[in-house]
C-alpha cells in the first residue's frame, strides 16, 4: 500500500487461474480468497482476532504465515476504503 495526502493505493495480487479477472474487472469489485477465513465481519477489529482465527483455520502453516494471513485480511477489512486505488496485475 502506499498513501499519500489525499490517495491510498493498494497492490493486489490475485487468480492465478485468471478467475480474479472475471470479478475485479467485468464486475469491477475487489475481493481476496482467504474462503477458510469465514465470514470476517464476525470477528473482533483486532488484528489478534484475525491472527487467531488464521491460526485455527490454517494449523499447518508456517508460524511466520499467520502474521501474515492475520494482517492482510485485517486490513482489508478495516483499513481499506472504498475510493482507494487498487493496482491488479493481469
Amino acid at each position: 500500500m502506499a498513501t499519500s495526502k489525499d490517495l491510498t493505493v493498494w497492490g493486489i495480487h490475485a487468480g492465478k487461474t485468471g478467475d480474479a479477472d472475471a470479478l475485479f474487472l467485468k464486475k469491477h469489485v475487489v475481493a481476496i480468497g482467504w474462503d477458510a477465513m469465514g465470514d470476517l465481519g464476525t470477528l473482533a477489529p483486532t488484528r489478534e482476532a484475525f491472527k487467531a482465527r488464521a491460526q485455527k483455520v490454517y494449523p499447518d502453516a508456517k508460524t511466520g504465515a499467520i502474521p501474515l494471513i492475520g494482517g492482510q485480511n485485517f486490513r482489508f477489512v478495516h483499513e481499506a476504503q472504498v475510493g482507494d486505488l487498487i493496482a491488479y496485475p493481469s
